[in-house]
């Protein structure tokens, strides 16, 4: 899962709790890579730095952006909205 946030203070502070949970999360700017659950990724951000805080959740495999290509057609790519 790639999470993307609105400051690298805010990535930062996501990836020290899915890190706290045991899981792995490679911070990329403002981009968050990590292999922790959708399901319990998003509550615990939630709780921790708020939804107004993500810009984006990418579900589709988490490839960091500076190796991702142009997004697939049918891609299952996220915009969250708070």
């Amino acid at each position: 899962m790639r999470v993307s946030f609105s400051s690298e203070a805010t990535a930062r502070a996501a990836r020290n709790v899915l890190e706290a949970y045991g899981y792995s999360a490679e911070q990329l700017g403002r981009d968050l890579v990590t292999d922790c659950p959708t399901l319990l990724a998003v509550p615990a951000l939630e709780r921790r730095v708020g939804l107004a805080a993500i810009e984006h959740v990418d579900v589709t495999g988490g490839e960091p952006p500076a190796l991702a290509g142009a997004a697939p057609s049918g891609s299952t790519s996220r915009q969250l909205t708070a």
